[in-house]
């Protein structure tokens, strides 16, 4: 479940006119992501929708505040709370927003980096929000959660806005944010690729590679499992002279069964919502993972330090 609030620290909101001539004097103009009123009403705004959607437990309306990716995890998980005749408690308790980092672009699209940290649930929610126009709304695009407990990189900035990095920009890093992407794909599709020592072995990459095995052992069922990732887009610059990376990752998980036989999950999971007739010859589940990517600066090796995923859909044979 998500929850926002309007609580907005004035200190990580220091923003500075929204449009500033270049120090050139050319033709181009840097925008500043957002100003303080703005993102207070983003948050409202979400806030707002997203309780709807609860409500009517119909994920239509987050099209209005999500986009892509988040929105297809969102919308998965409001189908898995459908079919299983679930419920989603509404937002009614305040969480607090830690830090927003506002870049300057020189066009659109813009966007901000916000950390949401909820108490309760014992997570930080780092989230991307994005403009495509100036006449287009604020869309949420990215949210993976951290552990409470997990440091942040900090961001680092140039007067007051946040510094960004060019997805192909490997410099004073092991690698780019596009190659580090790459490189955790091929790791999580083959422990023994070449990639596999160029990234952390990380918390996620451990859990996917146990959940692969215990599939794996399943008696009469071939499994397979396929890893990609989208363009990376937002990367901002930390501290320590590396970057903090959005990737999102692309997982499908193949099963072919003998005949005879059927591979089904325990009742209430969201694999059962979506194969509720379970696998008796080929099926396949579609998931998205939006990972946080911390690149140290220097030869430090690319690490997850957060992700949100789900089942996004299915098909059976």
């Amino acid at each position: 479940m998500r929850r926002l609030v309007l609580l907005v620290l004035a200190s990580a909101l220091a923003l500075s006119a929204c449009a500033v001539p270049h120090k050139r004097g050319d033709v181009v103009v840097e925008k500043t992501a957002a100003r303080t009123a703005e993102i207070a009403a983003v948050f409202s705004q979400y806030r707002k929708v997203r309780n709807t959607a609860i409500e009517l437990l119909d994920a239509k309306p987050l099209s209005i505040v999500e986009s892509g990716p988040v929105l297809a995890i969102d919308s998965g998980s409001f189908e898995v709370s459908q079919r299983l005749a679930k419920t989603q408690k509404q937002d009614t308790a305040s969480v607090e927003v830690t830090d927003v980092q506002t870049p300057r672009f020189g066009k659109y699209p813009l966007w901000f980096f916000a950390v949401v940290r909820d108490k309760s649930a014992g997570v930080n929610r780092v989230q991307i929000f994005e403009r495509e126009t100036a006449v287009d709304p604020w869309l949420l695009v990215a949210s993976p959660e951290t552990l409470a407990d997990t440091p942040i990189p900090e961001i680092r900035r140039g007067g007051s806005a946040a510094l960004t990095v060019k997805p192909d920009d490997g410099v004073g890093m092991s690698m780019s944010a596009t190659e580090a992407a790459k490189a955790y794909a091929q790791t999580l599709a083959d422990a023994a690729s070449p990639e596999a020592d160029q990234v952390a072995d990380d918390a996620f990459i451990k859990q996917m590679r146990t959940t692969a095995e215990n599939n794996s052992k399943l008696e009469g069922v071939t499994f397979s499992q396929s890893w990609g990732h989208d363009p990376v887009k937002h990367v901002l610059r930390t501290s320590d002279g590396g970057a903090l990376a959005f990737v999102t990752l692309r997982r499908l998980d193949t099963y072919e069964v003998k005949p005879g036989l059927t591979v089904s999950w325990p009742e209430g999971t969201p694999q059962q919502a979506f194969l509720s007739s379970g696998i008796s010859s080929a099926g396949k589940l579609r998931y998205y993972h939006q990972v946080l990517m911390h690149i140290p600066g220097g030869s430090g090796k690319p690490r997850a330090i957060g992700q949100y995923g789900g089942v996004v859909s299915a098909d059976s044979q």
